[in-house]
Protein backbone atom coordinates (compact mmCIF):
# COMPACT_ATOMS: atom_id res chain seq x y z
CA UNK A 1 0.00 0.00 0.00
CA UNK A 2 1.18 3.81 -0.99
CA UNK A 3 0.86 5.95 1.61
CA UNK A 4 1.32 10.31 1.22
CA UNK A 5 0.12 11.98 4.40
CA UNK A 6 -0.01 15.82 4.88
CA UNK A 7 2.87 16.21 2.34
CA UNK A 8 3.54 20.15 2.02
CA UNK A 9 6.15 20.39 -1.11
CA UNK A 10 7.35 24.12 -2.37
CA UNK A 11 9.27 24.97 -5.54
CA UNK A 12 11.56 27.39 -4.64
CA UNK A 13 9.44 30.38 -2.82
CA UNK A 14 6.00 28.26 -4.43
CA UNK A 15 4.21 26.57 -2.19
CA UNK A 16 2.48 24.23 -4.44
CA UNK A 17 1.09 21.21 -2.24
CA UNK A 18 -0.48 21.87 1.10
CA UNK A 19 -1.17 18.82 3.35
CA UNK A 20 -1.56 16.27 0.23
CA UNK A 21 -2.97 13.36 1.65
CA UNK A 22 -3.91 9.17 -0.12
CA UNK A 23 -4.11 6.04 -0.33
CA UNK A 24 -3.43 3.40 -3.17
CA UNK A 25 -4.25 0.03 -1.97
CA UNK A 26 -2.98 -2.90 -3.50
CA UNK A 27 -3.84 -4.06 -7.00
CA UNK A 28 -5.76 -0.71 -6.52
CA UNK A 29 -5.82 1.81 -9.92
CA UNK A 30 -6.43 5.38 -9.05
CA UNK A 31 -6.70 8.45 -11.64
CA UNK A 32 -5.45 11.81 -10.32
CA UNK A 33 -7.27 14.63 -11.91
CA UNK A 34 -7.49 18.21 -11.86
CA UNK A 35 -6.87 21.83 -13.39
CA UNK A 36 -3.66 23.02 -15.07
CA UNK A 37 -1.84 24.04 -12.07
CA UNK A 38 -3.46 21.94 -9.58
CA UNK A 39 -0.22 19.85 -8.35
CA UNK A 40 -0.86 16.40 -10.20
CA UNK A 41 2.73 16.43 -11.53
CA UNK A 42 4.45 17.92 -8.12
CA UNK A 43 2.47 15.23 -6.56
CA UNK A 44 3.63 12.36 -8.87
CA UNK A 45 7.76 14.07 -8.72
CA UNK A 46 7.31 13.97 -5.02
CA UNK A 47 5.91 10.20 -4.79
CA UNK A 48 8.67 9.03 -7.54
CA UNK A 49 11.34 11.22 -4.79
CA UNK A 50 12.22 13.77 -7.29
CA UNK A 51 10.94 16.39 -5.09
CA UNK A 52 11.31 16.59 -1.33
CA UNK A 53 8.47 17.55 1.08
CA UNK A 54 8.80 19.98 3.28
CA UNK A 55 6.35 18.22 5.62
CA UNK A 56 4.69 14.62 5.84
CA UNK A 57 5.53 11.58 4.66
CA UNK A 58 5.33 8.93 1.73
CA UNK A 59 5.50 5.45 2.91
CA UNK A 60 5.22 2.24 0.63
CA UNK A 61 4.04 -0.82 2.87
CA UNK A 62 4.59 1.12 5.65
CA UNK A 63 7.95 1.90 5.30
CA UNK A 64 9.30 5.36 4.48
CA UNK A 65 10.51 6.01 0.77
CA UNK A 66 12.44 9.39 1.13
CA UNK A 67 15.74 9.11 0.13
CA UNK A 68 15.29 5.83 -1.76
CA UNK A 69 15.89 5.61 -5.71
CA UNK A 70 13.17 5.70 -7.64
CA UNK A 71 13.79 2.01 -9.37
CA UNK A 72 13.77 0.72 -5.76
Amino acid sequence: MLSVREIDVFIQASHILRAVSLDVGAREVVCLVGRNGAGKSTTLRTIMGYLHPRAGRVELRGQPIHGRRTHE
